[in-house]
Formats: structure tokens, C-alpha cells, sequence
């Protein structure tokens, strides 16, 4: 039972009896004013011995992640099954040939404050985790493709469990997640235009138009027609309009999140953790691990 702890939680036994966490290098953390690092230090710990697991059964040999967005973007687009953009499930795909493992952890056994997601260096190579809850799956593509970013800027270490964790990622790349830090601010900034610069080419932008905003199902529809026509995913075409729209002052959050619902049902009706689960599905070697180790994945529902 001890070792099982060890492994799987990353704890490790004292030498008078009982666990303590285990030692991690310092890591770059992403939060907000209001948070200290040491709050998200539990989810850190925690997601990085899962990482850890699952990048020993990784099949694939881990390749860079390449610094021009646009060469990430074409591989997701060449393995998005002829939509033409790049969706949540392309970029899980692209980011798992790269030999990069994305894993989504929603609920965790720990204590403290959740991040949106984190990066870490474990058993020589990236593993991306996902840690928002938030099952529609358009939500967490700029997530993905800005932690991406971090690897492929050069943000992330590479020493064994080094590690980026973003309390909180913002679809404006003005929007620093560290304000009164410059170089974490400035990684924030280059990560987040990378991930823009995957998901959007040219920058182009789905507008809502001028007032009354259409119905859900209209504004799904012209996101679509929109994601057509310029190879952007509809559902970040949706998030990104309600982003930069508002009226008095308050972002049209509602009719964001009922269009998405539409998108949701009308394209890839799979969830966050479906389609992170039969990613990891293909492309892990479950032989490369422990039976107890597999179970335990199991139950995450990493796998």
C-alpha cells in the first residue's frame, strides 16, 4: 500500500513513518493576484504523478513541438478528418503524435486551489493536464493550445517534474494572467499568441453584429458557415466573439454558452473527457505499465 501511494500520488514515505509530498523542482506559476503559488501546489503534485504514469506507457517517441504555430496548425488540420480547422479533438490528436500526452483530471483528491491546466516535464517528455471542469470540449482548446505554447517556446524545463501551471488562461492575449510580473507576463503573452496563431489564422474574427444579437441557434449557424469559410473552429469562433462583446458592460456569457450547446450537439457531440479518454486509449501501451497502475488510470478516467 505504501508504494502504491508513492507512485500513484505523489507522496513519498518519511523516514519516521507516515507520507509527505514528494519533492518537486520549482516550478513557474501562472496565478492571479489573489492566489499564492502554494495553493495550487497540491494539484501540482497530484497531477504530476499522474502525468508521470502515464508518459512511462506513452507509445510514441516525443518530438519538438514546433515554434512556428502555423506547422502545428497544419498537422491538426491533417488529422481533423477533413473539417479544416483545428477543434479540441485535432489538437489532443496532433499534440499525442508529437508524443506529447493530454490528460484531463477535473476532480481531484487534493486540497486547494484547481489551475485551468498545467505542463510538466516527466519521464522525458511534456505531458499537458487538463484540469478545468468543463465538459464542452470548444472551452478547453485555447487551453490546450497555449500550454503547447509554453513547450514550444521554451517555457517549460526540462528537468523531471519542472513544470508551467496556469491558474488561469484567457482567450485575450492582452490579458496577462500575471499582472506586475514581467517575465512571467511576457510568457503569458507569447504563449497565448501562439495559441491564437494555431487556432486563427490572420486573426480573423466572428462578430456578433450590432444589437439585438441573434438567437443561439443563429449565432451556432453563422459560426459554422464562419468556420467554413476561414478554418476556424466554430465553438472558438463562438467564445472568442462573446469575448470581445459586451453590452453594459457584461459579456454575453448566456448566449455564448447556449450556442455552444448547439455546436455541441450539432457537430462532435463527444465531452472533454471523452475525447481526451479515447486519445489516450490509442495511443498509451497499457503493457508498459503495472496492472495496479492501469486500474488506478481506470479510475481517473484517464483511460
Amino acid at each position: 500500500m505504501e508504494g502504491f501511494v508513492a507512485r500513484h500520488f505523489g507522496y513519498r514515505l518519511r523516514p519516521g513513518g507516515g507520507f509527505e509530498p514528494a519533492p518537486l523542482p520549482q516550478a513557474l506559476f501562472k496565478v492571479r493576484k489573489a492566489t499564492t503559488a502554494r495553493e495550487v501546489v497540491a494539484a501540482r503534485g497530484f497531477a504530476t504523478a499522474v502525468a508521470r504514469l502515464v508518459a512511462q506507457a506513452a507509445s510514441a517517441l516525443p518530438r519538438k513541438v514546433p515554434a512556428d504555430p502555423s506547422s502545428l496548425r497544419e498537422l491538426a488540420v491533417a488529422v481533423a478528418e477533413g473539417r479544416g480547422w483545428v477543434d479540441f479533438a485535432a489538437l489532443v490528436e496532433a499534440s499525442w503524435q508529437l508524443g506529447i500526452p493530454v490528460i484531463y483530471l477535473p476532480e481531484l483528491p487534493v486540497s486547494g486551489r484547481k489551475p485551468d491546466g498545467l505542463v510538466t516535464f516527466v519521464a522525458g517528455r511534456p505531458v499537458v493536464v487538463l484540469l478545468k471542469n468543463q465538459r464542452l470540449a470548444e472551452w478547453m482548446v485555447f487551453v490546450l493550445a497555449h500550454e503547447l505554447g509554453h513547450v514550444a517556446l521554451g517555457h517549460l524545463g526540462t528537468t523531471e517534474g519542472a513544470a508551467v501551471v496556469d491558474e488561469k488562461v484567457s482567450l485575450a492575449a492582452e490579458e496577462p494572467v500575471v499582472p506586475g510580473n514581467e517575465p512571467e507576463d511576457n510568457q503569458e503573452r507569447e504563449a497565448n499568441a501562439y495559441a491564437s496563431h494555431v487556432l486563427v489564422p490572420g486573426g480573423i474574427r466572428l462578430t456578433l453584429g450590432p444589437w439585438p444579437w441573434p438567437r443561439a441557434d443563429r449565432l451556432a449557424a453563422r459560426a459554422i458557415e464562419f468556420g467554413k469559410r476561414h478554418g476556424i473552429c466554430p465553438g472558438h469562433a463562438v467564445l472568442n466573439a462573446v469575448k470581445h462583446s459586451s453590452r453594459g458592460n457584461k459579456e454575453p456569457f448566456a448566449l455564448g454558452m447556449a450556442a455552444l450547446k448547439v455546436l455541441h450537439e450539432t457537430m462532435d457531440a463527444r465531452t472533454t473527457a471523452e475525447i481526451c479518454r479515447d486519445a489516450a486509449r490509442r495511443h498509451l501501451d497499457l503493457d508498459l505499465t503495472r496492472p495496479d497502475t492501469a486500474d488506478f488510470l481506470e479510475k481517473l478516467e484517464v483511460i
